[in-house]
């Protein structure tokens, strides 16, 4: 018995190792959430349940505004803990139910089962708020983010398509001034403010 404990250390060590290993491919650093590759993953996930449950799923793509700022004034350094807060906060306001993601840079995607365009939007305003209140680590300077909000299967088929017109909903966000969410609206973008 005692031996074969022992053969099997070495195994069950190796497997311990390579869970460990496959977790951090999949978890992005600085922020502690889903990587691109994950949460794109998670997304074909979500929205084939959605699909086959006939239950709604939102997306939302976030994009941290004026980023490169932060960044040239203040050091990458300064931008770096910009984003680990902005992890740490979409974790504490979303729902256990809801996936996080970093897309790339500063830009996020946010999975939303079961809840409708209204129930996203609020999410979404809440936790653009959340972000609003927080400020540069050592600057007397707030963050702020743009939100674009679809929901599957009113806006979009499938979830690649789900992904674009969220993004196409915060390119509308930032078109209106920044600083807010907007939700898929068909082709047709807010006019720019007079």
């Amino acid at each position: 018995m005692r031996e074969t404990v022992a053969q099997s250390a070495p195994v069950l060590a190796n497997l311990r190792n390579l869970v460990i290993a496959e977790s951090r491919a999949l978890t992005d650093v600085l922020t502690g959430l889903a990587n691109k590759r994950s949460i794109e993953d998670t997304l074909k996930r979500m929205s084939a349940q959605a699909g086959r449950t006939l239950s709604p799923l939102a997306a939302v793509m976030l994009d941290l505004d004026h980023f490169k700022q932060i960044n040239d004034l203040f050091g990458h350094d300064r931008g770096d803990d910009v984003l680990a807060a902005v992890g740490s906060t979409i974790t504490q306001t979303l729902r256990d139910s809801d996936v996080a993601g970093r897309y790339g840079g500063e830009e996020f995607l946010l999975l939303l089962p079961d809840i409708n365009r209204e129930g996203a939007l609020e999410a979404a305003e809440r936790l653009r708020a959340a972000i609003g209140a927080l400020r540069v680590p050592g600057e007397n300077r707030n963050v702020t983010a743009s939100l674009g909000v679809a929901v599957l299967p009113d806006d979009a088929g499938d979830g690649a398509q789900l992904q674009r017109r969220a993004d196409r909903a915060l390119y509308a966000a930032k078109k209106s001034g920044r600083n807010r969410v907007e939700t898929w609206l068909g082709d047709v973008l807010p006019a720019s403010p007079g």
